[in-house]
């Protein structure tokens, strides 16, 4: 049997919009009244206000989508936000100029009328596909960030708001308001891209810092449902820790259940007499060192760290340490010293990560306390966290914590957000937190394991059971758990050794990449200089391709890594690519483009094996000290390969 038009669209957009797909299922169509133009394209009328209201043209709907879309410059503007689908003819036109380059959003407020127009016109050629969001007025920030965390720099290339005229005459305010949503998603967006290119050097220096550890220490395979189906109680840093947290202090509590705390907590819990099995972390700056000052000796707590952590974590922790898995890391070891890993996924905050373990341990129920992702009793913190004892050098008679704690709440005062706790009571929150909240529920929504909510303050959250910490350990903390396996404190010298061995090779490997760009500029140059004679074009073009070769064959695991660090280079490349996508239709024209963006980005991989080279010696230098090695000269480039081209 034939499929219908509204099966066919369905079916294409489920593939990136099934829940949208689910939504439209439930929904009855719109009133619409059709007609056909004299061009035999559909149009339709419906009321609003007493008044047929005209969805598109009456005469020729394709002339007025490509009116509509005079404001967009595919050439300048990679994301496309179109409001209001009427009956599409817009949208499909801009998907078609589009092509698979940039980003279109849709949003359509009125679903019984998208039923109806997927009903009757063929909308196949655009639904479904990666780079189209089609959203309703269900999709929030959280959601909006979600879908487009693939398209993150895509998105700071241009961005323009298209407007379908009647939608607006029918639905503006909802059009207004989803219009900001997204402008400030984007603007977030800028400053996350911002972020990676500026802190792309100091995540690739922390991975390399903790090689040794990766190399030669423990993972987390052999914890992997360790602890299936005992209670794990994830703890926070929240204001409303202080209202249950003393619960464990009971040494018969602490046995019957796996305690698994965020580093900014370890130091209260301490304070209090009780120890946790684990602390995460996942901080990469340097100042998270603090949390660590000062502790005792702690053979039977383990850190379990993102190898990103700063190295000042994982070299000072005065206990056994655990890395999770990290892919960088294992291909620059390659097969002699990766290892399968059972992998942790990473978390957007350590409290994340600390969920995340919980679930790879096998616990069940997961217990959260201390998560209250708000400003319950207008504090930001849990008191006596370690963060108090950074801001002691600032605290006076004029100036105590709770000052500084309402202060950090009102810095952010245009993102806060007045909304009711689990009590019913006002809390104020903001909008990271709100971002935090919507993972944890989604997290939660996919876990296997049940999820209680013992914070007993803070927002309340989806996918959870609520339940008072006490009333939790009273139905779930019945059995003693058997001791988890501890982590051997000690590195495997034999491991080290190998782990050097690999890193020299990689500096070498760095070195002949380094050589080989340079030689590729004058190349690129020549091709650029004689684009109208073939005859040297094909020498200079067989040049460059035994460049390529060698580049994608014996040095191709080097130069993935140094493009893991080369995020401006993936930046600007991914900006020219798109401008050449658009570009005017002239081959030579389109090739001068091609060849500007390969010269920029050849130099910007130059400035990346140089960074990559100080940065793999200085973990072979840290390897060889823990060997206990003078450490040897590191071979280093010739001293005028420092200088960058242009720079």
């Amino acid at each position: 049997m034939e499929q219908s038009v509204l099966e066919k669209n369905l079916a294409k957009l489920a593939r990136t919009e099934p829940q949208l797909v689910q939504r439209l299922k439930e929904t009855a169509a719109a009133a619409v009244q059709w007609q056909t133009t004299p061009n035999g394209q559909w149009t339709a009328t419906i009321d609003h206000q007493d008044r047929a209201l005209w969805l598109t043209s009456r005469f020729d709907p394709q002339a007025e989508a490509q009116q509509i879309l005079k404001v967009v410059d595919f050439q300048k503007h990679a994301c496309v936000v179109v409001l209001g689908v009427g009956l599409g003819y817009h949208v499909a036109l801009a998907a078609e100029k589009m092509g698979v380059e940039g980003v279109l959003v849709v949003f359509e407020p009125d679903l019984a009328l998208l039923r109806a127009v997927l009903e009757k016109i063929d909308h196949t050629s655009w639904l479904g596909k990666s780079n189209i969001i089609l959203a309703d007025p269900q999709m929030d920030r959280a959601g909006f960030l979600t879908r487009i965390e693939q398209g993150l720099s895509i998105l700071t290339l241009g961005t323009v708001l298209v407007n379908h005229p009647p939608t607006r005459q029918r639905h503006g305010e909802s059009l207004a308001a989803f219009g900001k949503m997204v402008i400030e998603s984007i603007g977030y967006c800028r400053t996350h891209v911002a972020t990676a290119l500026v802190n792309a050097t100091r995540t690739i220096e922390n991975y390399c810092l903790n090689l040794a550890h990766y190399a030669a220490g423990a993972d987390t395979n052999d914890l992997h449902n360790a602890a299936q189906g005992r209670m794990g109680v994830c703890v926070s840093a929240g204001p409303s820790l202080v209202r249950n947290v003393d619960l464990l202090r009971d040494p018969a509590v602490r046995r019957r259940v796996v305690v698994i705390t965020a580093q900014t907590t370890l130091r209260p819990l301490l304070d209090r007499g009780i120890e946790p099995d684990f602390v995460t972390a996942l901080d990469y700056h340097e100042i998270s060192r603090r949390f660590y000052e000062g502790l005792p000796r702690l053979p039977g707590v383990t850190l379990v760290a993102e190898p990103l952590a700063h190295p000042a974590i994982v070299d000072s922790f005065p206990g056994p340490v655990r890395l999770t898995q990290s892919g960088f890391l294992d291909r620059l070891l390659g097969a002699r010293l990766s290892r399968p890993r059972v992998a942790v996924p990473y978390g957007s905050t350590v409290a994340h990560l600390s969920f995340n373990f919980a679930q790879h341990l096998g616990c069940d129920p997961i217990v959260l306390i201390g998560q209250d992702l708000g400003f319950s009793d207008g504090l930001y913190y849990c008191p006596g966290t370690a963060i108090h004892q950074v801001w002691g050098g600032e605290l006076s008679r004029f100036n105590t914590v709770e000052m500084m704690e309402w202060q950090r709440i009102v810095r952010h005062r245009r993102n806060l957000q007045k909304l009711q706790d689990v009590h019913g009571q006002a809390i104020y929150t903001d909008e990271q937190m709100l971002t935090y909240l919507k993972q944890f529920e989604k997290d939660f929504s996919n876990s296997r394991a049940q999820v209680i909510d013992a914070t007993e303050g803070g927002l309340p959250k989806a996918h959870t059971t609520r339940l008072t910490f006490k009333e939790a350990l009273a139905q779930f903390a019945t059995q003693d758990i058997t001791p988890l396996p501890l982590a051997k404190p000690q590195l495997d010298p034999a491991k080290l050794k190998l782990a050097a061995g690999v890193l020299e090779e990689r500096i070498d490997q760095v070195h002949r990449l380094r050589q080989l760009s340079k030689k590729t500029l004058p190349i690129l140059a020549g091709i650029h200089a004689h684009m109208t004679n073939p005859a040297k074009m094909r020498k200079l073009m067989a040049d460059l391709n035994r460049q390529r070769g060698q580049v994608d064959g014996e040095l191709s695991v080097a130069f993935g890594l140094v493009n893991e660090l080369n995020t401006l280079g993936a930046f600007r490349r991914a900006r020219a690519d798109y401008a050449i996508a658009h570009a005017a239709d002239d081959p030579q024209a389109r090739q001068k483009l091609q060849l500007e963006r390969d010269r920029a980005n050849v130099d910007l991989l130059v400035a990346a094996c140089d960074e990559t080279h100080k940065i793999f010696s200085s973990a072979l230098t840290k390897i060889r000290s823990r060997l206990e090695e003078s450490p040897p000269a590191v071979k280093t480039l010739p001293q005028q390969s420092l200088a960058i081209a242009g720079h």
